[in-house]
């Protein structure tokens, strides 16, 4: 099997492909399997990699395209999972609790967000992608990309701004009952 990309060059793209499995799953572990099936087959289709063209593109294709295959077999399958095999939710020991709390909230709101939404934010904010770079995956025009960017961040920071003005709320009643 001969490939048209090298091993430096594929070892480039892991970090942001992890990133972006893990964005795509919620889940570390599931992003891991996603990373590694996507390099798994990148390595089987490499002849259809043209050289000279953006490898981190091609990849990210691939590991969106796996990722919806497996919804797709999840949906239609149903999904499995042992109690001993789910894994267990990560806290750092030292990390205070209000700051746990807002991130499990931000990311309740993220998930939230339609698919869309979280597919652009995802791209843009989280892995650094230039608007060009974005809508050329998307495969939808530029102005689309900025759109969705602006009406994902809009719908994010309404959904934030319900949430915490909740939890002052909650907050000032707790106090006042002491």
């Amino acid at each position: 099997m001969s490939t048209t990309f090298t091993t430096d060059e594929l070892n480039n793209v892991l970090p942001a492909l992890n990133r972006f499995a893990l964005s795509l799953t919620r889940n570390e572990d599931a992003a891991h399997d996603l990373v590694q099936d996507s390099v798994e087959r990148a390595l089987v289709k490499s002849e259809y990699y043209e050289p000279g063209t953006n490898l981190r593109s091609w990849m990210f294709t691939l590991c969106k395209r796996l990722f919806l295959n497996q919804i797709r077999k999840q949906k239609s399958y149903g999904v499995s999972v042992e109690l001993s095999d789910a894994p267990q939710q990560k806290v750092a020991a030292d990390a205070p609790q209000d700051v746990i709390l807002e991130c499990n909230e931000m990311l309740d709101c993220f998930d939230k967000l339609p698919k869309r939404d979280r597919v652009v934010l995802s791209l843009i904010v989280i892995e650094g992608m230039k608007y060009e770079e974005a809508a050329k995956k998307l495969r939808v025009p530029v102005g689309t990309v900025r759109s969705r960017l602006s009406r994902a961040r809009s719908r994010l920071k309404e959904m934030t701004a319900d949430w915490s003005s909740y939890r002052q709320d909650q907050q000032e009643q707790m106090s006042a009952a002491f």
